[in-house]
């Protein structure tokens, strides 16, 4: 991490005090205000665009402590916190901010960009410290919100799911997408060909998210990309996509009934996360048909592990921990409230880490919340 310390915006303020406490008038001071807030976005932008555009993998010992030197209050804009992944991802945003002494102020739109930019709006005109965003989809919507935080000089990280590029932001908070996705993708493979070594042709279905989702898409990508790195003879073949239209159980069980339903000779189920595999698992129970059946996601649920840890049709997870970039979009902005500390990347990664049943007791937590 990098130290810089923003001493324009300090001389900008003791200017006003020393204006005031020389009996200046009311549009004196209101005019040495607002060229202070101008100076605090230029230095803002400025420093977005200092940051390297180069993404960098960190361990969370690489980030601030977590600890708050001043009394901050910090706007949480959520898209979703119904559904297991993203409500683990805000209570564990919310309880480190909290233990950490910050007033947390919750919102969530249900995935509508239009209503996020409201809500960020709002936080604006409430004078918060920082703001840490879980964008809507279509990020690009969002895009005006930020450059208004900007304008305001007020500091932004993403989590989960990085802006809009070109945005005005500092840096996001992320899984590796595409490699988790890839991850599973071969170990699927992997087991695909030691499960049916005659088989000319070895269908497989897939179960996307949201059509536009980049996040979703990039990990749909990886797990092709990863079936066809293994797979050279090209004997494992995607036969059905299908959307779910959402990231929960119920949508992974209607979408996987309605896939298992037109093709019961499947192999292979792969889903977007993992709650449309534990949504899989259970259709196919329901048709008789999980023993016949893989399946693999990213995300790495304690509902998926169980069904693995259960031998059941679950055997790849790539681990996208709610917690950990939860937990490094908390330390990430309260080292730049505290001390002006910024990252070394716009975008910042952790690890990938694939979970099988040969290491699933390494990961799992019966008393964990997601």
């Amino acid at each position: 991490m990098k130290l810089k310390k923003l001493f324009s915006v300090a001389l900008s303020v003791l200017l006003i005090v020393a204006l005031a406490g020389c009996g200046g008038t009311k549009d004196e001071i209101a005019s040495t205000s607002d060229k202070t807030t101008e100076t605090g976005a230029s230095e803002l932008l400025s420093l977005y665009d200092s940051i390297s555009t180069e993404t960098k993998y960190v361990a969370m010992s690489d980030l601030p402590e977590i600890a708050a030197k001043e009394s901050y209050t910090i706007g949480v804009a959520m898209t979703d916190v119904s559904t297991g992944w993203f409500k683990a991802l805000y209570d564990h945003v919310n309880e480190k901010l909290t233990e950490a002494g910050v007033t947390v102020n919750l919102v969530q739109c249900n995935d509508d960009a239009a209503m996020q930019v409201d809500q960020i709006n709002t936080f604006i005109a409430q004078g918060v410290d920082a703001i840490i965003i879980n964008p809507a989809n279509p990020q690009e919507t969002v895009t005006s919100a930020l450059d208004d935080c900007a304008a305001s000089g007020i500091p932004v990280v993403a989590v989960d799911t990085p802006p809009e590029t070109g945005s005005a932001y500092m840096t996001a908070c992320v899984t590796d997408a595409y490699s988790l996705g890839k991850m599973v993708g071969m170990e699927l493979a992997t087991r695909l060909l030691e499960m049916y070594p005659d088989m000319e042709s070895i269908p497989y279905g897939m179960i996307g998210g949201t059509d536009g989702n980049s996040i979703a898409a990039a990990r749909n990508q990886g797990a092709r990309d990863g079936i066809a790195e293994v797979d050279q003879e090209g004997r494992i073949e995607e036969r059905t996509f299908l959307y779910a239209g959402a990231y929960s159980e119920e949508s992974g069980l209607t979408t996987a009934q309605n896939m298992l339903a037109a093709n019961p000779d499947l192999k292979c189920i792969v889903g977007t996360c993992d709650a449309h595999i534990v949504g899989a698992t259970s259709a196919a129970e329901q048709l008789g048909l999980d023993e016949n059946l893989i399946m693999g996601a990213v995300d790495g649920s304690k509902s998926a592990y169980e069904i693995m840890l259960d031998d059941g049709p679950i055997v790849a997870l790539g681990l996208n921990s709610p917690y950990e970039v939860g937990e490094a979009a908390v330390r990430v902005i309260l080292g730049y409230l505290n001390d002006g500390t910024i990252p070394d990347s716009k975008t910042l990664q952790l690890e990938p880490t694939l979970v099988t049943p040969e290491n699933v007791q390494d990961y799992y937590d019966p008393n964990s919340a997601f």
